[in-house]
């Protein structure tokens, strides 16, 4: 299992979950006025020119934007604002579309999710580096750097619990876990693997063809909100004997990103 892809994926995509506290609102004026901040801030990364993004950054916090990993990315979206301070300070999630290597897997685009801090300066939103917060962990609500001196920021509505692996594995399923066949009469079946992870998974194929049942899985790199064909085709070689029995095989889909292995039966069953 990919550690990396999967802990970033687990905290930030499962909805339904709990949130801490009553939830700071902001004017509708001032949310605007911060996603184009946030936006223009982005836009530096996309042409890979940082230091056009520098121009939104605050100047207590300079030395920390210059120190924070950079890296061109191919787009973004905004996704979630989480507001602390009665509205003065915002924790920003974007995705941000970028290549990454993952063990095992190779390079491959995902859209990762990036937490950003702002802060109202004189009417402006400006990026900041907080030296302390409040972060949701499986253990509960734990401030990051409390010898710091100074109060943690607490994003409002912010998720507090981690959803379970077995939710996040259901992110990437099948439609179908049996076909049917019968013996002797040629078919062919498709089953859709649908992924509704953030990124690209991939897939891979466990159990080869055989003379009578051939298997095919395309794509085998599958991009966010998008789907994989796992295509089966009888082709009986001969007619099968009036009293032959049932026929159970199994084909085995793996998921590299959440570690799970989907069974797919094929039952050949006599002609009734």
């Amino acid at each position: 299992m990919h550690r990396f892809w999967l802990c970033f994926a687990t905290f930030w995509l499962l909805g339904g979950l709990v949130q801490a506290e009553e939830v700071i609102k902001v004017a509708p004026a001032s949310e605007n006025a911060l996603k184009l901040r946030v936006a223009k801030f982005w836009d530096g990364f996309a042409v890979g020119k940082f230091r056009l993004s520098d121009e939104f950054v605050s100047a207590g916090s300079k030395d920390d934007f210059y120190s924070w990993p950079k890296k061109k990315i191919k787009g973004f979206r905004i996704d979630k604002i989480y507001y602390a301070e009665a509205g003065k300070a915002a924790k920003v999630v974007t995705y941000v579309d970028v290549n990454m290597a993952l063990m095992g897997v190779g390079a491959m685009d995902v859209k990762q999710p990036i937490e950003t801090w702002w802060r109202l300066e004189k009417g402006l939103w400006f990026w900041f580096q907080p030296k302390n917060q409040i972060r949701q962990t499986p253990f509960g609500q734990m401030e990051t750097n409390p010898a710091s001196g100074e109060a943690a920021l607490n994003p409002t509505g912010q998720v507090s619990q981690v959803p379970n692996l077995e939710a996040l594995r259901a992110m990437v399923k099948p439609d179908r876990t049996e076909l049917h066949f019968t013996l002797g009469e040629p078919k062919v079946e498709t089953i859709r693997f649908a992924n509704g992870m953030p990124g690209t998974v991939s897939l891979a194929l466990d159990t080869p063809s055989s003379d009578v049942l051939s298997f095919e899985l395309t794509p085998r790199m599958v991009p966010r909100d998008t789907s994989a064909s796992l295509v089966v085709t009888y082709k009986p070689k001969a007619k099968p004997a009036d009293d032959a029995d049932p026929v159970i095989k199994v084909v085995r889909v793996s998921i590299a990103q959440t570690g799970k292995l989907y069974e797919i039966k094929l039952f050949l069953e006599p002609k009734k």
